[in-house]
């Protein structure tokens, strides 16, 4: 399920306390200044979760994380307004989201987009300038969305980290530096060429993400393969962090 409030601990009301108990005990550890992203990733139990497929996200939850992102980092601090609570920054149904079938989910065209084209706005991408403020807001949310977070999350150096809290999260990598067939359709929100209606919509992350960044938040780095952070052969590649090896920035089957 999608439902933010659904706790994916909870089984039966048989456990509520235990179950309470360990929430407390993730959120205590995850709000440790020693604690990296790899432990979190531990800790949250993403590599489990990541095992079954994981829901495209509706409205509602959204709305809930915008708003957690909100009251983590005070709304003077907020690049989200409230009245960007609603929505996302697509054109009206101008793309779809579906379960790609090795990509897990992926960002399709609707329309046809003209090179050149404003495919979409970042209206809706959440900066966290502190550290704290990031640990907090994962501690904040269930634990199956914090793993999304952790997946979806990049950073730039002296700009903090980011979060695209809306559909362009489901934008896959590709590059025109490896031997894929895959190649970037967009840059910086815009088409770089003709985009048509069932297409993949494709972005290279390495244009935005500086994974020097998580450092200087004091949240570590996912470990020495950061150069190669969003993607290779469709995973996370970290020798050093094997339950996030085949999950980060690209999902499992």
């Amino acid at each position: 399920s999608s439902d933010p409030n659904a706790n994916p601990v909870h089984s039966d009301g048989a456990n509520d306390d235990d179950d309470d108990d360990d929430v407390i005990e993730e959120y205590t550890k995850i709000m440790d200044e020693t604690v990296t992203l790899p432990d979190m990733w531990a800790i949250l139990d993403c590599a489990n979760i990541m095992e079954q497929q994981r829901p495209i996200h509706n409205e509602s939850t959204w709305v809930y994380l915008r708003g957690a992102y909100i009251a983590s980092v005070g709304y003077r601090n907020s690049t989200i307004r409230y009245d960007q609570i609603h929505g996302n920054g697509f054109p009206p149904d101008s793309i779809v989201v579906k379960h790609h079938p090795v990509k897990g989910r992926a960002l399709f065209a609707n329309q046809f987009f003209r090179k050149g084209d404003k495919v979409w706005g970042d209206g809706y991408s959440a900066c966290f300038q502190e550290g704290l403020d990031y640990r907090n807001f994962l501690a904040s949310i269930p634990a199956h969305l914090a793993c999304d977070m952790l997946l979806w999350g990049y950073s730039k150096t002296s700009h903090g980290a980011w979060l695209d809290l809306d559909e362009a999260s489901y934008m896959n990598h590709a590059s025109d530096d490896d031997d894929r067939s895959d190649r970037p359709n967009t840059q910086y929100n815009v088409a770089t060429r003709d985009i048509h209606p069932g297409e993949e919509i494709l972005t290279d992350y390495m244009e935005f993400s500086e994974a020097a960044g998580w450092a200087e938040l004091g949240l570590g780095s996912w470990g020495e393969s950061d150069e190669n952070l969003y993607y290779d052969d469709g995973d996370y590649v970290n020798d050093d962090t094997e339950d996030a090896e085949d999950a980060m920035m690209k999902e499992e089957l």
